[in-house]
Parts: structure tokens; C-alpha cells; sequence
């Protein structure tokens, strides 16, 4: 973990200055201040950081960067009510702070807020996409909703859960799989038949990247309950993640056998299909998927890629149109629409999609490239020529933010970036 630290500056004296030095001096020390906080953060003296980042915002109450210190320093001490009131106020000072929104989705994380959370991890990778942390964080919080569902069914279904349960899942959600993994062998070794343990063994296996051992544990499980769907779509979420399509393929039809209108199970058989170049099973896959909840937007989404790579441009726009009555926010769907239109020589239907993908993402300089080649083939020279211009303009300045972001980190410090996660 880091914290925002600043570079020293020069002093002030208080006897005859004017009013801009005094700001001057009060900036001074509150950045003062706050680099005493990441000093005491450092060393785990947490309470001590917590009132030097006080004294800075005190002192300078727009150091958005005090802010998200402060909030850092109260989910280290799990106050996380107090550190998503800082996030905020950080992020309300510097909108494009993506740190501040990525540790906002922390802290609403550890409060059980998973919607939040995953909203928060995505505004800050839309602001940073190279942000690894955020990405973590994110995959984190999707992973905690999901199992949050498993848990209330499960709780809904049975009375009791082993004692030591509930530890192992505190420390799997914290992230501290080690301690995890070791409670839930333990827990096991007392109640071979805790199926929730079970699961979550098998989600800890798969955090760690121990693969086999998760494929193993679930195919234990299986062979003493082959009806327990979650296992059977865990193990083939586990295939299909590392690329054993054939064995994804066989644990999805099973689920399907047993129940047939499982809508994850159907979209991720597709994919399997489409993965191994089978693109006719994927199709007729995806449409039973459909016709199983024609509201299922995915569905029309992942079946319209596909009529595109067999080349199927009207069966594609069919498709991906539907997706977008559902769903009409998407700048890619959008986009995807635009080229096959673009395909089938149709540019001023792809013209439009491509506009309204524009809309919704102005600055997206492939589809920016793709409309003005639309412009250029249907012999609007000027309009194409202005669209290359725009785009043009985007790959400067993006280079330009990059130098400059560049020269910045090598002339001072400071906005060294705060960080901070599941370990």
C-alpha cells in the first residue's frame, strides 16, 4: 500500500506576509502534514497518520489526495462508514481521481454493497483502464456478489453450517486464502458433508490458481451429489476459463439435462461452441438460450459475434439490433453494428450506428476511423476528412497526456498514486 506523498517546499515567515503567502505557507504545511500521515502509515501507527491527514484537511480542505489518505487509513482500521465519506469527498474535488473511485469500491465491497462497489471499480478503470488493481478489485467484487447469492439460497435451504465456517469465509473474503484454505481442509476433516465449505474450498483453490486441485474437489463433490448444479457450473467455469472446451462442453450439457432453461449454463455452451470453431452448435445454442428468456440480452449479443464471423451480415444485425432494444447503451454493440452494415456496403445505415456509437463514447478513435471510411465510400469527402482530423487530434493529444504525465513523474512527486487492495 501508498499513500499520496508531496514534495517539500520552500517556508514562510508569518510577520509581514501577504495574503498569498499565507495561502502559500498553509498549502506548505498542510502538505506537511500529510506526508507526516504517510510516514506514520508506514509504520503501521495508524491512528497518528489519521490525525495528521486531519490537520492537512484542516488546514487545506481541497487536498483531494488527504482525503483518499484519510479513507485508506479508516478501512486499515475497518471504519469503513468513515473512509467511503472521504472517497467521496475526494472524488467530489477530483472527478477523475481513479484511485479514490477504486477505494471506494473497496470499502463498499467490505460493507456487502456489491453494486456500488462494481460501479466504482469501473469508473476508475474507465478513467485508468491499465489500472491492474482496479481490474482486481472488480473481478473481487463480482466474485463477492455472486457467492453473497449462493450464500442467502443456501441459508434459505438449510438450518445449520459448521461451526468453523464462518471464519473461513471472513478470511476468504478479507483475502487471506492461505488462512482460508486452511479452515476450510480443517472444517472438512470434522464435516465431510459441509457442501458450503466445500464451495468455498473450491473458490479459494481457484483465487490461488491451484486449478487442478479446484477441478478435483469439485468432481469429488459431484460423485456424492451429481444434482449440486452450483459444483457442476463452478467445475465448468473452471474448464472453460483454461481453454478444456471439450470437458466445459460435457459439465454444461449435463447442467442442461438437469435443468434445462439454465440460461448461464446455454450462453456459456455457446461460447465453448464458438470458442472451438464450431460457430452452427453455437447458433443453435444461443437461440435456445433465447428462446428459453427472450429478455436476456447477452444472449443476442454473444450470437450476433458469431453470425459476424461466419459472415452472416444481416443474421448479425438482426441480432445485435434486438441486443440493443434491450440494451441501448452499449458503444460497442453499436460499433459491431456499424461494420456489419459496413460489410454489406450499407454506409449510411452504418453511418448512423457508428454516430450513435459516438454518442455514447466520443473519444473512441476506432469507431471514429470506421465512420469516416464510411464517409469516404459513400463519397462525403469533407465529412470523412473531418472525422480523420478528429481522430487525429484524440492520438496527439493522448500522446501529448502521456509525455507530459511522463516529465511530470520525473520532476516532482507529487501524485505519487494511493493503491491499495485484497491481498
Amino acid at each position: 500500500m501508498c499513500l499520496v506523498v508531496f514534495c517539500a517546499g520552500c517556508s514562510f515567515s508569518h510577520t509581514g506576509e501577504t495574503v498569498s503567502q499565507s495561502k502559500a505557507r498553509k498549502y506548505q504545511l498542510a502538505m506537511d502534514y500529510n506526508n507526516l500521515g504517510t510516514k506514520y502509515f508506514d509504520k503501521d501507527m495508524i491512528h497518528e497518520a489519521i490525525i495528521q491527514f486531519k490537520r492537512a484537511i484542516a488546514l487545506n480542505p481541497d487536498l483531494a489526495e488527504s482525503h483518499n489518505n484519510l479513507g485508506v487509513s479508516y478501512c486499515n482500521i475497518q471504519e469503513y462508514d468513515s473512509a467511503i465519506e472521504e472517497f467521496k469527498l475526494a472524488i467530489k474535488l477530483n472527478p477523475d481521481y481513479s484511485k479514490a473511485h477504486d477505494n471506494l469500491g473497496f470499502a463498499y465491497t467490505k460493507k456487502g454493497l456489491f453494486e456500488e462497489a462494481i460501479a466504482e471499480h469501473q469508473r476508475a478503470l474507465k478513467i485508468n483502464p491499465q489500472d491492474m488493481e482496479a481490474k482486481k478489485n472488480l473481478e473481487i467484487a463480482k466474485r463477492e456478489a455472486s457467492l453473497e447469492v449462493t450464500k442467502k439460497k443456501f441459508q434459505i435451504e438449510t438450518k445449520g453450517i459448521s461451526p468453523g465456517y464462518i471464519i473461513g469465509y471472513n478470511q476468504y473474503a478479507s483475502g487471506l486464502f492461505d488462512d482460508a484454505l486452511s479452515s476450510f481442509k480443517n472444517i472438512l476433516v470434522g464435516y465431510p458433508n459441509d457442501l458450503m465449505s466445500c464451495y468455498y474450498l473450491g473458490c479459494t483453490y481457484t483465487m490461488k490458481g491451484m486449478v487442478n486441485d479446484a477441478i478435483n474437489l469439485y468432481k469429488n463433490l459431484l460423485a456424492k451429489d451429481p444434482s449440486n448444479i452450483i459444483a457442476r457450473l463452478n467445475l465448468a467455469d473452471i474448464y472453460m476459463e483454461n481453454g478444456l472446451y471439450d470437458e466445459a462442453i460435457l459439465e454444461y450439457e449435463n447442467i442442461i439435462r438437469i435443468t434445462p432453461n439454465n440460461i448461464h449454463a446455454l450462453c456459456k455452451l455457446g461460447e465453448a461452441y464458438a470458442e472451438k470453431g464450431q460457430p452452427e452448435k453455437a447458433i443453435l445454442i444461443y437461440n435456445k438460450a433465447i428462446a428459453s428468456n427472450p429478455a436476456f440480452s447477452k444472449a443476442y449479443k454473444e450470437l450476433g459475434s458469431v453470425y459476424m464471423q461466419t459472415g452472416l451480415y444481416d443474421d448479425a444485425i438482426s441480432a445485435w439490433s434486438k441486443f440493443i432494444a434491450l440494451s441501448p447503451g452499449s458503444s460497442k454493440i453499436h460499433f459491431n453494428l456499424g461494420l456489419a452494415y459496413a460489410n454489406k456496403d450499407m454506409f449510411s445505415e452504418a453511418i448512423a450506428a457508428f454516430k450513435k456509437a459516438l454518442s455514447i463514447d466520443p473519444e473512441n478513435i476506432q469507431t471514429l476511423y470506421h465512420l469516416a471510411d464510411a464517409y469516404d465510400k459513400s463519397g462525403l469527402i469533407d465529412d470523412a476528412f473531418h472525422e480523420y482530423n478528429i481522430a487525429a487530434k484524440l492520438i496527439s493529444k493522448a500522446k501529448n497526456k502521456k509525455n507530459n504525465a511522463s516529465a511530470d513523474k520525473q520532476n516532482n512527486s507529487e501524485e505519487i498514486v494511493v493503491t491499495f487492495g485484497e491481498k
